[in-house]
């Protein structure tokens, strides 16, 4: 592992997962630079980065490359462990369990939900053809605004939700969302949410009707620096690839639990199972319960880069396979 390796977010600044992980990075006070994608495909110079991954945001290190917010998370808090994303809770008790759970129901339930909401006349035929291609379903505007008075009821009752847990932790607002001293990533996540709201809905909104998420959100926003992002140091993906190309070192302490019936060495695809499943391919060179890594080739840039998963949300499959 590089002591000093060059830190890349490739993202589009419209994407809340992408928000969400550029505030961890200034969370941990990491330097790095971004390379801005569009938002829609084909994106052929990621490719090499990727290995075919299809969603936003990644953030390669070097030559290796994470995919999910939930292997950013684990790497940036294995590589910069202060300050970290899961202090003490109120008695002292862990809390990393609890806020990766709490994570999971926020990245899937609660932000479908919002995406019920989407805007959809603002979207050209461009970006909703590649939207239906994400989603595996054609995207019907007129359905969905019919469907937004009734849809922003259930909405409502997953935000009330949230609003209960973080008024209950904080404290009524005095504490950060999960009762904490300090931040932890469970504001990272609950801000993602209530930015995607906003965007969605309106800045009033939350305001209006979950004052105590409105203050949580502005509290977690002002910490990380959010109005920096527009400052971010800029590199092309032309210059990506480079990275990737120069500073190169080989997977550290490579493993099998036995827990996934493949062998290292196997050529597989790598699948989410949610949305955009579109396979990354490569070698299978590291397999547990909490991450698979493929180790990726492309002879037309010269790179070989390894690519970490965490395994929640995502199927490995011999490359031959087909789900």
């Amino acid at each position: 592992m590089s002591d000093n390796p060059t830190i890349v977010l490739h993202w589009y600044p419209t994407s809340p997962f992408a928000h969400k992980v550029a505030w961890a990075l200034n969370f941990k006070k990491v330097q790095y630079k971004s390379v801005i994608i569009s938002r829609v495909e084909p994106r052929p110079n990621r490719r090499p980065i990727d290995g075919g991954y299809r969603k936003t945001p990644i953030l390669q290190i070097g030559n290796h490359t994470y995919c999910d917010t939930k292997a950013i998370f684990a790497e940036l808090e294995k590589r910069f462990p202060e300050p970290s994303f899961y202090p003490k809770g109120p008695h002292g008790e862990p809390t990393e369990a609890s806020i990766s759970a709490l994570a999971r129901w926020l990245d899937n339930t609660l932000f479908m939900s919002t995406g019920s909401q989407f805007r959809v006349e603002t979207f050209d035929e461009t970006f909703i053809k590649d939207r239906s291609q994400f989603a595996g379903r054609e995207i019907n505007k007129d359905q969905i605004n019919a469907l937004k008075p009734f849809t922003r009821h259930t909405l409502k009752a997953d935000v009330a939700l949230l609003n209960h847990l973080v008024t209950e932790h904080s404290q009524n607002g005095e504490k950060w969302a999960f009762g904490t001293s300090e931040p932890s990533a469970a504001d990272l996540h609950v801000a993602m949410s209530l930015w995607f709201i906003n965007a969605m809905i309106g800045f009033d909104w939350i305001t209006d009707n979950f004052p105590v998420l409105g203050l949580q959100l502005k509290k977690t926003l002002d910490y990380v620096g959010y109005e920096q992002l527009g400052s971010l140091p800029k590199i092309s993906e032309e210059e990506a690839i480079e990275v990737a190309k120069k500073e190169r070192w080989d997977l550290e302490d490579p493993k099998h639990d036995g827990s996934l019936p493949i062998e290292l060495g196997t050529e597989v695809t790598v699948i989410p199972t949610d949305t955009g499943v579109v396979p990354s391919v490569g070698k299978l060179v590291h397999s547990t319960i909490r991450e698979t890594v493929i180790e990726h080739k492309n002879e037309t840039h010269g790179t070989t880069v390894y690519i970490h998963f965490p395994v929640v949300g995502f199927v490995v499959i011999p490359k031959l396979n087909k789900l």
